[in-house]
């Protein structure tokens, strides 16, 4: 096989092959789509290094085409060479769509992992610290409640790795209107500091305060999970004898679920 083709097809696939790679990355990367282990995601963040492959790719080939053209001569027309180009163009551009949707069906798929992983460590959490829960459960508007509950969720983010952050929910009122309060390890008071509803009202969207209003209502007991950039949320009822209350419970993870 001619020497000069031979290159040509090498360095054609080899820069086909980054174009998907760096395609893959940068299409990962806006979209926050979670696939891929650490491991596999690491060897991505080496594709900036395609971007300059690539132009290094394309002056090179420029200049093998056109010593083929010198080796073999011009038989063909520019606009039958161009023809021939169309199916591949067609091919690759197709290409393209079919990794995004791959890539966004994994990113559900791991959202869907997640999910299954986050309500059984929740689950799993309140098995064990029964105690705990029902003291939480045990809601009062007072400086006694906060400080207690405040170490109490303390030691559950301390238990459970996966849950940096938990927030307990309760529902109360304000002026004759009902609204949600939330609770953290960070809601401890200051010695004589008189507590202000106001300050323990939870944000949240108006989504979120529709399913929260009806867990409290009695209408709705599962839970509520959401998934943006690699920040996974759940909300978990809890229905106790004292009454219920949601805990909010978040994880994030930088990586997905395919590859080593």
């Amino acid at each position: 096989m001619n020497i000069v083709k031979l290159t040509n097809k090498i360095a054609l696939a080899t820069v086909v092959l980054l174009m998907y790679w760096v395609f893959i990355f940068i299409t990962s990367t806006v979209f926050g789509f979670k696939v891929f282990r650490e491991n596999t995601t690491e060897l991505f963040l080496f594709s900036i290094l395609g971007l300059f492959a690539i132009l290094s790719g394309s002056i090179v080939l420029n200049i093998m085409f056109n010593l083929t053209s010198i080796a073999e001569g011009r038989g063909a027309s520019d606009a039958k060479i161009s023809k021939s180009y169309k199916p591949w163009t067609f091919g690759f551009a197709g290409s393209l769509l079919v990794i995004f949707i791959l890539l966004f069906v994994g990113d559900l798929a791991t959202a869907k992992q997640k999910e299954r992983f986050l309500v059984s460590s929740a689950s799993d959490l309140i098995a064990e610290q029964k105690e705990i829960i029902a003291r939480l459960a045990d809601y009062s508007f007072s400086s006694e409640y906060i400080d207690k509950a405040a170490q109490k969720i303390k030691v559950l983010s301390k238990v459970e790795e996966k849950f940096p952050r938990v927030t307990v929910i309760v529902r109360d009122s304000l002026d004759n209107k009902s609204l949600l309060l939330g609770f953290t390890d960070y809601s401890k008071l200051d010695k004589e500091e008189l507590p202000d509803k106001a300050d323990y009202i939870l944000s949240t969207s108006s989504e979120e305060r529709q399913y929260l209003h009806s867990v409290f209502d009695g209408g709705v007991s599962a839970h509520r999970f959401s998934a943006n950039d690699g920040q996974y949320e759940i909300y978990f009822p809890i229905k106790t004898p004292k009454g219920i209350i949601v805990l909010h419970l978040s994880h994030h993870s930088r990586y997905g679920k395919s590859g080593s």
